[in-house]
């Protein structure tokens, strides 16, 4: 297997790339859809209920997007050759009632699945039909034990046997091609548990771990702080288990929050997002947003699905204009998934043309 994780992805769509070199807005490669904001679990950390990190602003729990919606969506997205929809929160994934015939109708257009899930409901049908149609699955936990679990997430002590049990029984199904992926969002909590808990991992047949820090704040300044007096703790941790725990079978992602490494993911010194002309959010409140990020946020909001469909949305001179004066430098000064990946778009766009023999 190559780099999953690879920043250079997007280098392999070059018919986009060179339209929007064009200063043309061509269908998104890449969407990530939160179909509903109902969730099993109350994760204290969670992004989207969390007052502090702004991506609360327009979230509504009770919002799902309604069926007759998402096959309309699922037909609007062959029509337009998105490549990928990843099936995120919002809530969890697998609380839409929808979400088989989703999958299965997106197979049948050709268009690649991946989901984020917490593990509470993966099991039976969804789990065989996701095991065999999903390019990937990644799996958000944080604790090694159940009562740690239980205090994190809001839920019984016994989810925790639960998860473990429905990802062991997940990574054996026969026949998997579905790449089963855990992501640990290091806390202050779980600090002293990594080492513990990438061991568990391993032992219930994960194919790799991606860590990384919690987000507790949109300035970089309240991270570093958030971090500092755990990372010594945490990064003895994770240099061991990349010593002794990472072989041919599992891998793991070292994403970890270096104190005063981010500042520049929050102040932005560029003037357009060339990432929201590739990947963009639908939400469940059938919004279309310009990124995780900024999902559910009236700052990032492109336009509602309410009365059209994605296709015409799209396509809109409303949504075009958007795109184009979005600025980073001025609208974005918070986190940023895709800052690494925009910078090396704009030195790709900025590039001379007259020079580029001259590798």
């Amino acid at each position: 297997m190559g780099t999953v994780y690879a920043n250079t992805k997007i280098f392999h769509f070059s018919e986009q790339l060179a339209a929007v070199a064009n200063d043309r807005v061509v269908a998104p490669i890449h969407i990530r859809l939160k179909p509903t904001n109902r969730c099993n679990h109350r994760c204290h950390y969670c992004c989207y209920r969390n007052s502090d990190l702004f991506l609360s602003q327009l979230m509504n729990d009770a919002d799902q997007i309604p069926q007759e919606t998402m096959v309309q969506l699922v037909k609007d997205f062959k029509q337009m050759g998105v490549k990928a929809v990843t099936f995120s929160g919002g809530g969890e994934p697998l609380c839409y009632p929808y979400i088989a015939d989703t999958i299965d109708g997106l197979a049948a257009a050709g268009i690649k699945i991946a989901m984020l899930s917490n593990g509470g409901m993966l099991r039976g049908d969804i789990a065989e039909k996701l095991a065999q149609q999903a390019v990937w699955l990644r799996i958000s936990m944080d604790a090694a034990d159940p009562e740690g679990y239980a205090a994190s997430r809001g839920v019984s002590r016994t989810e925790f046997e639960k998860v473990c049990s429905n990802i062991k029984n997940f990574a054996s199904i026969k026949g998997r091609t579905c790449v089963l992926g855990l992501n640990l969002i290091v806390t202050r909590n779980n600090s002293h548990q990594i080492l513990e808990f990438l061991k568990l991992t391993k032992e219930l047949g994960v194919d790799h771990v991606k860590v990384s820090g919690v987000v507790v704040s949109t300035t970089p300044s309240a991270n570093d702080a958030y971090h500092a007096p755990i990372y010594s703790l945490v990064r003895q941790q994770l240099d061991e288990a990349l010593s002794s725990l990472v072989d041919t079978n599992f891998a793991i992602i070292d994403l970890l929050h270096e104190p005063k490494s981010k500042t520049d993911m929050f102040e932005k010194d560029y003037d357009w997002c060339p990432m929201s002309r590739f990947l963009i959010v639908i939400g469940a409140d059938q919004q279309v947003y310009t990124c995780q990020d900024k999902a559910y946020t009236t700052s990032g909001l492109l336009g509602s699905l309410k009365g059209t469909d994605f296709f015409h949305l799209w396509h809109s001179s409303e949504t075009v204009k958007r795109l184009k004066t979005l600025s980073p430098s001025r609208d974005c000064r918070h986190h940023c998934v895709a800052h690494t990946k925009n910078l090396m778009l704009l030195d790709y766009f900025r590039a001379d043309r007259g020079h580029l023999e001259f590798v």
